[in-house]
């Protein structure tokens, strides 16, 4: 019996023991709470029991942050804004909640029923095209003959055969600028206001018998005389101007400038080119330049134009080369003379030129400003804008058979005044050479 009893306590207490190690279990499965274990810390799949008590519990794939214990209410880990692809983003273990991993390109908008309306946004004026300039080429040279007249005094040159022209009755440049003052106080009144600049016209090429051969030329420059230092220099200190005339003899224009170019004279702004076909040897065996009278063709004329637009374009020079031909005979006024610019009415005109045409030859009044009027007529020749005329004073080594019968005066070389038979000139010359 006592050993019955023995044997049953024994038993109850081992009973006992067995209980209390295995109690936790057996709560659990009365419906008690869990305990908190490690493994409940570990991520992994986790079924959440669904917001609706009366629906089944649904499982999402995802995972939970470490250490914190999901709501029971937690809704599907999937942002309200649509992304590219269908795959749920996962937050970084470092979020206390689950977020949208941040992507290089912004949230596109939900769709909604109707597209939204765009903002309105200010119109961009529309750009200017830039114009792209063209190569790089020199603007066109001023004129010397803007609003001015010119004031020539013709001649060899200093103190040489006084015959051939005025400039021999002086010795100098500053004995020269004493009778351009006389001069140049009888034309103010009548310029309306033009400024007045002086030039030197020298006889640069003067025609000569023709011998067996050359071009029946006379060359100042071979003759000893310094043309940049005696002539082109002074007259540049003062602001004056320099024809080199040719005469042309057995030559021709274009080779008459390439001639001064290669001297280096046009290379002087100041320097400037008249031409006179009177002493141009045109026909077969003539021996004497000017008997007969000669000419040019206008094809010449366009030639000598051309290369020295060409010439003041690659130099770079500030002012156009002025080209003065002196004619006396001409198509509209056919009164025996040869046509001196034959074919004229085809002479053109050039950007860094300007053509002057100069009625030459002596004679009375009447007779100068006809033959003016009519070789310098804009309505026949309209290509011609400037124009000049010479005047033939009396003077100690004249002879009287060669000047003006009697000289015009300024007042009627400028057309403020009729000559004896009523005309009168009809546009003012920009050139007044006194010869």
């Amino acid at each position: 019996m006592r050993k019955s009893a023995h044997g049953a306590l024994a038993l109850i207490l081992a009973l006992s023991i067995l209980l209390a190690a295995c109690g936790g279990s057996l709560g659990n499965a009365r419906g008690g709470k869990p305990r908190e274990t490690a493994a409940a810390s570990l991520p992994g799949p986790t079924v959440r029991p669904s917001a609706d008590p009366t629906r089944g519990a649904a499982p999402t794939a995802g995972r939970e942050t470490p250490g914190v214990e999901p709501s029971a209410t937690a809704a599907p880990r999937r942002t309200s804004t649509a992304v590219q692809g269908d795959d749920p983003i996962a937050p970084t273990p470092a979020e206390a909640r689950p977020t949208a991993t941040p992507t290089s390109e912004p949230p596109t908008a939900t769709p909604t029923s109707e597209p939204p309306t765009p903002t309105p946004t200010r119109a961009r004026p529309k750009a200017t095209p830039t114009r792209v300039p063209p190569m790089p080429t020199p603007s066109r040279a001023r004129s010397w003959l803007h609003n001015t007249v010119l004031l020539g005094m013709y001649g060899r040159g200093w103190g040489i055969a006084p015959i051939l022209g005025r400039l021999g009755m002086f010795d100098s440049v500053g004995d020269m600028a004493r009778d351009v003052d006389r001069y140049e106080a009888r034309m103010r009144p009548w310029v309306g206001g033009k400024r007045i600049v002086p030039e030197i016209h020298l006889i640069y090429a003067m025609a000569t018998p023709c011998g067996g051969g050359g071009d029946c030329l006379s060359y100042l420059d071979d003759t000893g005389q310094d043309i940049v230092h005696d002539y082109i220099l002074p007259a540049q200190r003062r602001g004056w101007l320099v024809f080199l005339d040719t005469q042309l003899g057995r030559s021709d224009p274009v080779t008459q400038v390439k001639r001064m170019i290669a001297k280096g004279y046009l290379k002087y702004d100041n320097v400037e080119v008249a031409i006179d076909p009177e002493f141009h040897v045109v026909e077969p065996g003539q021996t004497r330049p000017g008997i007969p009278i000669g000419t040019v063709e206008a094809s010449q004329v366009n030639a000598v134009q051309k290369l020295l637009d060409d010439y003041v374009r690659r130099e770079h020079l500030p002012h156009r080369k002025v080209v003065i031909v002196h004619q006396f005979g001409d198509a509209n006024v056919n009164d025996g003379a040869p046509f001196m610019i034959q074919h004229k009415k085809s002479v053109r005109t050039y950007p860094n030129v300007d053509l002057v045409i100069v009625a030459d030859g002596f004679g009375p009044p009447y007779s100068k400003v006809f033959k003016y009027d009519r070789m310098t007529d804009p309505k026949v020749y309209p290509r011609i804008r400037y124009r000049g005329i010479k005047l033939f004073p009396p003077g100690p080594y004249i002879l009287p058979d060669h000047t003006d019968q009697p000289m015009l005066t300024m007042k009627q070389v400028f057309g403020f005044a009729v000559v004896p038979g009523g005309i009168r000139v009809q546009h003012p010359p920009d050139v007044v050479i006194i010869t």
